[in-house]
């Protein structure tokens, strides 16, 4: 069953109905202060319903509501002196006002107002204490002494409170400015795996079409019309990276086609292989329950090795790609056989990239010379998806 923090709700009322929970906490104050003062008379009671109003407005006009309870508290001090009678207990409703001002209100005058408050109401105390008889000089330099202090944490504690909510809407900003950060870079390395493949295979097309329409020209048909599937293709991929990796369905509500993961990889093979790359493709081990982050991991692994082959790995070579599913990991391993020079690749963006993305996800991927060839190979810690749902 599920529970409801008491305080979250209270939170959640308070930011809803603000204006009616500083009513009732006018209210509440008022009554508490009509038991702590003596007893009053009409005069009286119309200064204390006069400061407890302006608690009322505490948070649509702090500064006002403040300087308006200030006031009313000044007021009952003179007429108490000029009449005799003793003064409302207001002081409950100026410390509330107090920390309100000190905790909404960061601007130098109402800082200032706000300071100069509570030697006043230390004044007010001093000269017409809220008593029904005559006080004796201990009592009323205690009473002060109680007044000053506790209008002065109230000040400290809305300064406190207000300097803490500061720091979090701060580290709060700071962490939305590092998750944006982080999105780019995800976009970045998407864009990159996407555009420097696509463009890999239409340079290696253009080339051999450029031969071919010499030699055979049916060949340079077919290599320029994979040329101009790749383009679209490679326009079709960069703007569902850009859409998917934000939302999950388009605009109109129509699924999106999902990030590429290991169904993708006999396509991403044989659009290699058009290229002029001869790609082996082996998968085994149940790899069904592999989730989609570390499938993309896999795709992208294998989609930059092959890209690195077809850039670096010269004419008629060949590539083994071979996807195997251990106990709690997956091992992607890509060789080339066609003697490229393997310093150009390590030196590349994309082996840099493809560790990043394996090591995000607690793996470990090398890259180097391998006989006349190059070979990188990666392994990602895996949990099984399916196995998860089943056993929970």
């Amino acid at each position: 069953m599920r529970t409801t923090d008491p305080l979250r709700w209270l939170r959640a009322v308070d930011r809803r109905h603000s204006l009616w929970c500083d009513g009732a906490l006018a209210a509440l104050v008022a009554a508490v202060s009509l038991q702590a003062g003596p007893r009053l008379g009409p005069g009286g009671l119309v200064v204390l319903v006069a400061v407890h109003a302006a608690v009322v407005v505490r948070r649509r006009r702090p500064l006002a509501a403040l300087a308006a309870a200030v006031a009313g508290v000044v007021l009952a001090a003179v007429g108490a002196l000029v009449t005799g009678t003793p003064p409302p207990w207001t002081y409950l409703a100026a410390w509330v006002l107090l920390y309100t001002v000190a905790l909404h209100d960061g601007r130098r005058r109402a800082v200032v107002t706000t300071v100069a408050a509570v030697p006043v109401l230390a004044a007010v105390a001093l000269l017409a204490p809220p008593s029904a008889g005559p006080v004796a000089p201990g009592e009323r330099l205690t009473l002060v002494v109680a007044v000053a202090g506790t209008s002065s944490a109230a000040l400290l504690l809305g300064l406190q409170v207000r300097a803490r909510r500061q720091r979090v809407a701060a580290e709060q900003s700071q962490i939305a400015h590092a998750a944006a950060v982080a999105e780019r870079a995800r976009i970045a390395h998407e864009m990159h795996d996407v555009i420097g493949h696509n463009l890999s295979l239409v340079a290696s097309l253009a080339a051999g079409g450029g031969v071919a329409v010499r030699t055979s020209p049916d060949d340079a048909v077919r290599a320029f019309a994979a040329i101009s599937e790749v383009s679209r293709e490679s326009v079709r991929e960069v703007r569902r990276v850009l859409r998917v990796l934000r939302h999950d369905a388009s605009d109109d509500g129509a699924p999106l086609r999902p990030q590429p993961g290991l169904d993708d990889l006999p396509a991403l093979a044989e659009s290699v292989r058009a290229a002029g790359t001869d790609v082996t493709l082996r998968r085994s081990g149940d790899l069904r329950g592999l989730d989609a982050g570390r499938q993309l991991v896999v795709y992208r692994v294998v989609q930059e090795s092959l890209t690195n082959a077809l850039r670096h790995a010269g004419p008629h070579a060949r590539a083994l790609v071979s996807v195997v599913r251990e106990p709690g990991a997956v091992v992607v391993t890509v060789t080339d056989t066609g003697g490229g020079s393997g310093v150009v690749n390590a030196a590349g963006h994309g082996i840099a990239g493809m560790r990043e993305r394996v090591e995000a996800y607690g793996g470990a991927l090398d890259a180097g010379p391998a006989g006349d060839g190059w070979r990188v190979r990666a392994r990602v810690p895996a949990r099984d998806v399916a196995a998860e749902g089943r056993h929970r």
